[in-house]
């Protein structure tokens, strides 16, 4: 599977954040993948997962200089307050328990410098991806009622303001079923019957000649302080 071959995320990321010569964050690195777009424009970036083997695959993927890879169980990891200039939740925030979430934003606040912003990019609700996550459970499967409670906690997160929506789509790209299966589904020979001839009949419509293209819908926001809290 390769995931965003048309490098959407940091495209977006980066129209809406400055990276350069920035100290980043990142909470919920996973294997890696936007961390190696994020090393190419910032300073430094620390990247964290609370899965330490997809940490350990991230930290074999990526050699770049400016990377430190770091476990963080708790999710957002504890280091010196105002060490940031951005912390970035890389589709990580909708998996931290619903009663955490404002938590989780303002242990990630204190890390900031004053000026310093919060990225968190989400899946979007559309997309033939996200279709077969919602169908077929793919993946970490349907997402929806932590989707929009993230989406809650980030409007009411005290002091801070949530600008506008970013939206954006990305493609997910196997190779053929095979590659389908194995990435997302690994139960699926132990399935029903009809759940299997569903799930081929679904891939065989998103067949092209470069593989099985799925995309996906995401949306990203910045939160900023509000100029009050900035102020004082």
């Amino acid at each position: 599977m390769i995931q965003d071959p048309a490098d959407r995320y940091i495209a977006t990321i980066i129209s809406q954040c400055n990276l350069d010569n920035r100290d980043v964050l990142e909470i919920g690195c996973g294997k890696g993948r936007i961390t190696r777009d994020l090393a190419k424009h910032a300073k430094m970036v620390v990247a964290t997962d609370p899965d330490v083997d997809a940490l350990e695959k991230a930290r074999a993927a990526i050699s770049a200089g400016n990377v430190n890879f770091m476990p963080a169980p708790e999710g957002v990891p504890d280091l010196p307050a105002n060490s940031f200039d951005v912390v970035i939740y890389t589709l990580s925030f909708h998996h931290v328990p619903i009663a955490e979430m404002a938590a989780s934003l303002r242990k990630a606040a204190e890390l900031l410098r004053n000026d310093g912003v919060i990225v968190i990019v989400e899946p979007g609700d559309g997309g033939s991806f996200t279709e077969a996550k919602e169908r077929f459970g793919a993946g970490s499967g349907d997402e929806r009622p932590a989707r929009k409670a993230a989406i809650r906690a980030m409007n009411s997160f005290a002091g801070w303001i949530m600008e506008e929506t970013v939206y954006f789509r990305t493609q997910f790209q196997f190779v053929d079923e095979e590659d389908f299966i194995s990435s997302l589904l690994p139960d699926f020979w132990q399935q029903p019957e009809p759940f299997v001839r569903e799930v081929r009949d679904f891939l065989k419509q998103h067949r092209t000649g470069d593989g099985i293209i799925l995309e996906a819908d995401r949306r990203l926001n910045v939160l900023r302080r509000c100029e009050t809290t900035h102020n004082s």
